[in-house]
C-alpha cells in the first residue's frame, strides 16, 4: 500500500472519529480545526506533497510604475503603495494559510502554510505567487512583518489564529501591538503600516451551537478592536475585508467533502431555516462592518479603516464539467488552496486600488497575466475617495460563475451510508493507523459542551 494511500485512509479515519464524537458532544467546529492542527503536526514525510507544491505557477507579472522619491507622507490620506514599511494580518485559519499547500489529505492538509496566506504571506515572489506583502515587495524591496514557511516559527506579524471567531479579536489585537512595539526592526511612529483583517467566518460556521454570536455582540467586539488599533497603532491603514457567503461550500460534494462538513460545519445540515440564518448573519456582519467603517469615527490624519467587499459576493468556481472547481479550495474542502490564496490576493489589492463606494463586491477565481497598477496617487481611503479621481474598477471582469446544482442534503439514506462507512474505515485502518502514522500523537479529545 502507498504512503498517499496510509495517509489518506488515516486522514479519513481521524475525521469520522470527529464525527462521531461531535455528533456525541455537539463539540464546536472551530474546536475541531484546532484539534486538526495538531493533527497536521505529526512527523510524517511530506516531501512529495511539499516538492509538488513548488511547480505549481500562481503568480503574475508587473508592470507598475514604482516611484523613486522617498519622502515619507504625514497622512495615511496619502499613502501609495511603496510607503508602506510593514505589513500584518488579524483572522483565522484562512489567514494563516490552513492546507493551502498541500496536494491531497495528508498531514499537510492540516498545518497552516503561512507563507502563502493571501494578505500576508511572503514566500516565493510574486511572478510565482500572488500576495499582497509579494505585491508591496516590487514598491518597497525591505518589506518587513510577512509570514513565511509552515507554522507559527516565521509567523512573523500573521498573528493569525486557527479556529478564531470575533471574541479573539481583541487578544489578537494585543498580540499585533506588542510584536510592533517589542520588535527592533520596527519603528512604531515612523514605519507605515498596513494591517489586513479578516475575521468572523467561525462565528457563522457554530452560530446554531453558539447562539451568543448575534450581529449586536459582534457589533460591540468589532467597535472595542477598531478604537484599541487606533489609539495604540500610529501611521496605519488597515484593511477590513467582507465576509463571503459560507453556504457556497455546500456546492463542494463528494465522500470527504461530506465527512468535513459534517464535522467542521454541522450547521449546513440543520435544516433549511438554519441555513437561512447563516446567510442572513453573514450579510448582517458586513452590514455592520460597512457601516462601523464608512462612518469615519476611527479614522484620522494618520490612521485609517477601509472596508473591502470584494469577497461579500463570492461563488465556488465551477469546472468545465459543471461540478465546483476544487483547485481553488484545499484538500478538506473548506480552505483556501495556494491557487484560492493567489486569487484572493490579486482582487483584495485591487479593491484597495479602488475608490469608497465604488469598490467591485464580487470576488471572480480569474486573474489576469499582469497585476492591476494604481491609476490614482495614493490608496484609497474614506477620506480621500472623494477628492481622487475615479479611475474605474481596476480588477479583472467579475461575472457570476455558472451556477451549480444545488447539493442534496445528507439525510435519511445518505447518512446511513456514511454511517456504514465510518465502521468499514475505523475497522480495516485501526491497526494500520496506529502502527504507521498516529502511534506518536496523543489526541486530547475534549466533549464538554460550550
Amino acid at each position: 500500500m502507498t504512503g498517499k494511500m496510509i495517509r489518506f485512509i488515516g486522514i479519513l479515519f481521524v475525521l469520522c472519529a470527529l464525527l462521531i464524537g461531535n455528533s456525541f458532544s455537539k463539540k464546536v467546529p472551530a474546536d475541531t480545526q484546532k484539534l486538526l492542527l495538531e493533527l497536521g503536526q505529526t512527523d510524517c514525510d511530506d516531501e512529495t506533497e511539499s516538492e509538488a507544491a513548488k511547480f505549481r505557477n500562481t503568480g503574475v507579472k508587473f508592470q507598475c510604475d514604482v516611484s523613486n522619491e522617498e519622502i515619507s507622507p504625514s497622512s495615511v490620506h496619502q499613502l501609495r503603495p511603496e510607503d508602506i514599511d510593514v505589513v500584518g494580518a488579524i483572522g483565522d485559519s484562512y489567514t494563516a494559510a490552513f492546507g493551502a499547500g498541500a496536494n491531497f489529505l495528508g498531514p499537510g492538509a492540516f498545518r497552516e502554510h503561512r507563507g502563502l496566506s493571501f494578505s500576508v504571506g511572503g514566500d516565493e515572489t510574486l511572478e510565482s505567487h500572488v500576495s499582497i506583502p509579494n505585491i508591496l515587495h516590487k514598491y518597497n524591496p525591505n518589506l518587513y512583518g510577512f509570514s513565511e514557511g509552515v507554522g507559527m516559527e516565521n509567523s512573523n506579524l500573521n498573528v493569525a489564529v486557527t479556529g478564531a471567531t470575533s471574541e479573539e479579536f481583541e487578544a489578537m489585537v494585543d498580540q499585533l501591538i506588542d510584536h510592533l512595539v517589542t520588535d527592533t526592526q520596527i519603528n512604531m511612529d515612523e514605519d507605515w503600516k498596513l494591517i489586513n483583517v479578516f475575521l468572523g467566518g467561525n462565528d457563522i460556521f457554530d452560530s446554531c451551537l453558539t447562539p451568543r454570536f448575534t450581529p449586536e455582540y459582534f457589533k460591540n467586539l468589532m467597535i472595542s478592536s477598531f478604537n484599541t488599533l487606533k489609539a495604540m497603532v500610529p501611521r496605519a491603514l488597515v484593511n477590513v475585508m467582507a465576509l463571503p457567503d459560507i453556504v457556497e461550500l455546500r456546492k463542494m460534494t463528494g465522500v470527504v467533502c461530506d465527512v468535513v462538513h459534517l464535522s467542521m460545519c454541522p450547521c449546513f445540515y440543520a435544516g433549511e431555516d438554519a441555513i437561512k440564518k447563516l446567510q442572513e448573519l453573514s450579510k448582517s456582519y458586513n452590514t455592520i462592518l460597512e457601516e462601523l467603517i464608512s462612518s469615519g469615527d476611527f479614522d484620522t490624519d494618520d490612521f485609517a479603516i477601509v472596508y473591502q467587499p470584494v469577497t461579500s459576493t463570492s461563488y465556488v468556481p465551477v469546472a468545465e464539467n459543471g461540478r465546483a472547481d476544487d483547485s481553488f479550495f484545499a484538500p478538506d474542502c473548506i480552505h483556501l488552496s495556494r491557487k484560492g490564496h493567489a486569487s484572493s490576493a490579486y482582487h483584495l489589492w485591487a479593491n484597495m486600488l479602488e475608490p469608497v463606494n465604488a469598490k467591485d463586491t464580487m470576488w471572480s477565481p480569474e486573474i489576469e497575466e499582469y497585476l492591476p497598477c494604481p491609476k490614482s496617487p495614493y490608496i484609497y481611503t474614506n477620506r480621500n475617495s472623494a477628492t481622487q479621481s475615479v479611475a474605474g474598477s481596476l480588477s479583472a471582469n467579475k461575472q457570476q460563475s455558472s451556477p451549480v446544482s444545488k447539493p442534496k442534503s445528507l439525510e435519511g439514506g445518505v447518512i446511513a451510508a456514511i454511517v456504514v462507512l465510518v465502521a468499514s474505515v475505523i475497522f480495516i485502518s485501526g491497526y494500520l493507523i496506529y502502527h504507521n502514522i498516529f502511534k506518536s500523537v496523543k489526541l486530547r479529545w475534549s466533549y464538554e459542551r460550550l
